[in-house]
């Protein structure tokens, strides 16, 4: 599923960035204690230090034990510790009942040719303290630093990506069957966007040129022929009405005269639908429904002999801000289609409502895939000899106007609805 490019780069920092962080303040923890136990050492040496040249200044005569500082003693036996090398310990404090945690060094010297062992302490509590108030301030500045990073990310990418989004809205606002120019500036501060701009002019300079070339020569095509095939039709007439004519040529011209029929609607209905996929009928106007249904009912009762048997549900005053015409054409072609496809039973029924139209009819099943019912020269009985753009033409009006359309077969019904919402 495609998400926007800002949230996606969002999400990616989002999900890499802390990951880094972490990491780094892992490595920064890490430091910070070989830092803090290599100035404890350091602390510790200068402090024995210290500590060895008072002794000898005093001669010995200073006091030899400060506890939780240093102490001095003649040695007796080697000590079980290592000497020269830090190591963890304890002092109790007797007077607030604690026992608290330290770092000591002993080391031996020797004064007057006797041995001491010089121990002194350094408080690992307070470096511990420092380590974990240093580590809660870096915790924080990287914290910090995660959403700064992040709200300027999204600031400067909203900033950097605001002719793409530009340009985005100028194309989706774009109608090539309203006749108006795109221009798109080709000077946006950004390299990469004027490309994209200066592309997408050139492509619309040529698909406005080739659909309006395609427009004209539907135009013309459907005019030219509709010339022909009128004289066609006339010549036709003068034919049939000649005198000595016997009945196996009348059969003949009767045959070519409905085929000249039938190509002069398909040439019509080829044309009507390609001026609705060039959007040229933009016009619209409130629309009663269920009167052009009643008028078209009326007309098709009169023009049919063998009217189907029909039951109707009309809702009054069903009203749909289309284009008048478009509309005539939809209710024609479905209640035409029902009636010519309909068999012995002749039965129909016509419901209306504000919701959509529902047209069903009685008759054989389809011979055809009903998927493919609303394709163009498709047509639900290979005999029959209509031109198989009714249902077709049905559809494109459906999907002018956001309509759905839908065919179902059961019991013997053939069902066709088109649901207005």
């Amino acid at each position: 599923m495609s998400k926007p490019l800002l949230q996606k780069n969002t999400r990616f920092l989002l999900t890499w960035l802390p990951v880094v962080l972490l990491a780094c303040s892992v490595l920064f923890f890490v430091m910070l204690q070989m830092q803090a136990h290599h100035m404890q050492e350091k602390q510790l040496l200068l402090k024995q230090t210290n500590v060895w040249n008072a002794f000898i200044a005093e001669s010995g005569n200073m006091v030899r034990d400060i506890r939780g500082e240093y102490d001095i003693a003649e040695q007796v036996k080697t000590p079980a510790f290592e000497l020269d090398e830090p190591r963890d310990t304890a002092v109790y404090y007797p007077l607030t009942r604690e026992i608290l945690p330290f770092k000591a060094l002993t080391g031996r010297l020797a004064w007057h040719n006797r041995p001491y062992l010089v121990t002194t302490y350094v408080s690992s509590k307070e470096i511990t303290h420092l380590i974990i108030k240093v580590y809660i301030a870096e915790a924080c500045i990287l914290l910090l630093l995660l959403v700064a990073i992040i709200i300027l990310n999204r600031k400067s990418s909203a900033f950097l990506w605001k002719p793409f989004f530009s340009t985005m809205q100028k194309i989706n606002g774009y109608d090539i069957t309203r006749s108006h120019a795109l221009v798109l500036p080709e000077q946006t501060g950004t390299d990469e966007f004027d490309k994209l701009n200066g592309e997408i002019n050139y492509l619309v300079t040529n698909v406005n040129a080739a659909y309006n070339n395609q427009k004209q020569f539907v135009e013309n095509a459907s005019h030219e022929m509709q010339t022909p095939l009128a004289i066609i039709r006339s010549k036709l007439e003068l034919l049939i009405n000649q005198p000595g004519i016997n009945e196996h040529v009348a059969v003949l011209l009767a045959d070519i005269t409905d085929a000249n029929n039938r190509l002069s609607q398909m040439n019509r209905t080829l044309l009507l639908l390609a001026k609705i996929e060039n959007n040229q009928f933009p016009e619209k106007e409130p629309t009663n429904i269920a009167q052009i249904l009643r008028q078209t009912i009326d007309v098709f009762s009169t023009h049919y002999e063998n009217f189907p048997e029909i039951a109707t549900s009309i809702e009054d005053k069903v009203i749909l801000n289309v284009n008048l015409s478009l509309m005539e054409i939809l209710v024609s072609n479905l209640v035409k289609n029902a009636i010519e496809h309909n068999n012995a039973e002749a039965k129909m029924k016509i419901v209306l409502s504000s919701s959509g139209l529902l047209i069903a009819n009685t008759g054989n099943p389809l011979q055809v895939n009903p998927e493919a019912l609303f394709g163009r020269f498709t047509k639900g009985y290979y005999k029959t000899k209509t031109t198989g753009l009714g249902l077709a033409l049905v559809k494109q009006i459906c999907n002018l106007y956001g309509f759905r359309v839908s065919y179902t077969y059961s019991v013997g019904w053939h069902v066709l609805e088109v649901i207005f919402s």
